[in-house]
C-alpha cells in the first residue's frame, strides 16, 4: 500500500492520490497547518503539493499487518524540486469491500536533534 501511494505521488495527480484515501480519511500533512478529514480537504492539500515536482523515498519502515487493517509507520524524504525534507510517516490502511483505503495518515518534518 505504501508503494502504491507513491507511485501516485509521482503522478503528480491529485485525484489519484486523493482516491486512495477512506472517504472519512484523515491526512495530518507535511505541509499543512490543518486536519484534513475527508476527500475533499485531501484532494485540496494535494492539489497545492503537486504544484510542484515531488518524490518520496523511504529509510525506514516497520509494518503491521492483519486481515482488515496495515499500520506502517517510519521515515521518509520527500524530494521537492530537488530539496530533500527529512519526515516521519504514519499511514493505517483499512480493507474495504472493494479495496484497500487509507483510513489515516500522518507526516511531519523529522525534528532537529537536541
Amino acid at each position: 500500500m505504501l508503494e502504491t501511494w507513491i507511485e501516485k505521488i509521482k503522478t503528480n495527480d491529485a485525484n489519484k492520490v486523493a482516491d486512495l484515501y477512506h472517504k472519512n480519511g484523515l491526512l495530518l500533512g507535511t505541509f499543512s497547518n490543518i486536519e484534513r478529514n475527508g476527500q475533499r480537504l485531501i484532494l485540496e492539500y494535494f492539489k497545492n503539493l503537486l504544484t510542484s515536482e515531488v518524490n518520496v523515498e523511504i529509510v525506514t519502515k516497520h509494518e503491521y499487518k492483519s486481515e482488515s487493517l496495515v499500520t506502517s509507520s517510519g521515515l521518509y524524504n520527500f524530494i521537492i524540486n530537488d530539496k530533500k525534507i527529512k519526515s516521519r510517516y504514519s499511514f493505517v490502511f483499512l480493507k474495504t469491500k472493494k479495496k484497500w483505503k487509507i483510513l489515516s495518515h500522518h507526516s511531519s518534518v523529522l525534528p532537529e536533534k537536541y
